[in-house]
């Protein structure tokens, strides 16, 4: 039966060590922290195929964030695994791929990671945490259950996000496999880095440039596979938020700053809405770098959104300018703006000018120089935007699945227009202004001394 089983030829030694990893002695857990375009889905999928047909019995289960994504495991699982007679697969209720026999009943269920507490009790033979780092660490401690009668093998396996469970996971895995290497033993618990470069199959000038245009701390993240203290897209962004939560009974949302009616020099990002996404609009001081203002909604035309976005801009005193996101819409938004007294400009993002607007408030939070509200929905967003690769290694930014990154994108358009419209916060001062003024040493570093020579000179 065995041979039937169609594995896909292994990329790298450790994409072999991955999907044949059911075999080896004593193994009950394999960490794996993967470059992005690793193969980590197809790598697990194979793990466990593998093992699928020489379980008597026993059930098998792949673990992703959301169900669409373990279901891409489903569709490699098919195409490696024998057809009917021997198995069956099921899409309705829970995906299921079953191995039948006269002997025996073995069973691939696919789950979503969003109820760790229903993972807990069936015992299982294999679980696939599938982009773990995405999950909460109740998912891995619920599926620990589920192997303590059965030895059951777990297999963590994710980009990494920072130095979260996940991390911690692969450092006592990693921790626990040296001491028994060095003891001669086997070990129960396996780490190994997996990157982006191990994979042939991918351009190694896809990946130079990924390295040239993503900030440090991202491209050895996302493609050396490695874990860095702040995993997310906007460092410190948690540093800039102000006021206490800002809680909505409904999905449609509107807030104010106090005495927004007399602001002025206010400019908006807006990010329509197409098809389930929300459209929002997002104000900000361009004299003080802070957000006054947003409003988020979905379900209406797109006349009825500008109707809101003139009443939402209608709340200050001066709007001096609107950055709206005509991707895809071409000039049908500008020209019904044309109608309206906003002062706008239609921006159609492309690769390169929205990684530029991410950078930019990436460096806005990173220097402490924007203040936002506690609004949870857009942390949620901040949270979870993430840099993604097409089939070919490129990098873009979005949402992670099953997220929204509407508010994120009004967000860079309107700090895209702050950047434009605030006032410079450089000041120059030349060396004769300088030593005509009246410091105190505590102003001053491991430096001042050597300024206090230079001004007895001068």
């Amino acid at each position: 039966m065995q041979a039937l089983i169609e594995l896909p030829e292994a990329h790298s030694k450790k994409q072999q060590l991955i999907m044949n990893c059911s075999m080896i002695p004593g193994l009950e857990e394999l960490w794996v922290s993967c470059g992005t375009k690793f193969g980590k889905t197809l790598s697990g999928t194979g793990s466990y195929c593998s093992l699928f047909p020489r379980l008597n019995s026993g059930i098998i289960r792949h673990i992703a964030p959301i169900y669409s994504q373990s279901v891409i495991g489903m569709r490699y699982a098919q195409k490696m695994l024998p057809g009917k007679p021997h198995t069956e697969s099921r899409m309705s209720g829970k995906p299921t791929i079953t191995w039948k026999d006269r002997r025996k009943e073995s069973i691939i269920e696919y789950w979503h990671g969003q109820d760790p507490e229903a993972l807990e009790g069936e015992g299982t033979m294999f679980n696939l945490l599938d982009e773990a780092s995405k999950m909460k660490r109740q998912v891995y401690a619920s599926t620990v259950t589920t192997v303590t009668r059965t030895r059951g093998l777990i297999v963590p396996m994710s980009t990494p996000r920072g130095k979260n469970w996940f991390y911690n996971g692969c450092m006592q895995a990693k921790a626990e496999m040296e001491w028994c290497l060095k003891k001669g033993i086997n070990p129960t618990k396996i780490f190994i880095t997996a990157p982006t470069s191990a994979n042939k199959f991918i351009d190694k000038q896809v990946i130079e440039n990924n390295k040239r245009n993503l900030p440090d701390r991202l491209f050895r993240q996302y493609f050396e596979a490695e874990f860095v203290d702040d995993g997310e897209v906007f460092p410190f962004f948690k540093d800039a938020i102000f006021g206490p939560p800002l809680l909505f009974e409904f999905d449609s949302q509107v807030w104010f700053m106090e005495k927004a009616e007399d602001m002025d020099r206010i400019v908006i990002g807006a990010d329509w809405g197409q098809q389930n996404d929300f459209s929002v609009f997002t104000a900000w001081s361009a004299q003080s770098r802070m957000m006054v203002g947003f409003m988020r909604f979905r379900g209406i035309d797109y006349i009825s959104a500008i109707k809101n976005l003139v009443w939402f801009s209608g709340n200050f005193a001066d709007v001096i300018d609107v950055k709206h996101d005509k991707t895809g819409l071409g000039n049908v938004m500008d020209d019904h703006l044309a109608y309206t007294d906003l002062r706008y400009e239609g921006v159609t993002f492309t690769n390169k000018n929205k990684s530029a607007m991410v950078n930019s408030l990436m460096l806005a939070f990173q220097r402490h120089d924007i203040k936002i509200p506690n609004w949870p929905k857009m942390i949620e967003e901040l949270d979870s935007f993430e840099v993604q690769t097409n089939e070919i290694g490129t990098m873009k930014y979005n949402a992670s699945k099953g997220m929204h990154d509407d508010i994120v994108c009004s967000m860079f358009l309107g700090w895209f227009a702050v950047e434009e419209y605030a006032p410079s916060q450089m000041e120059v001062v030349t060396l004769d202004e300088l030593a005509a003024m009246d410091f105190d040493r505590k102003d001053f570093g491991p430096a001042t001394e050597d300024f206090e020579k230079w001004k007895a000179i001068n």
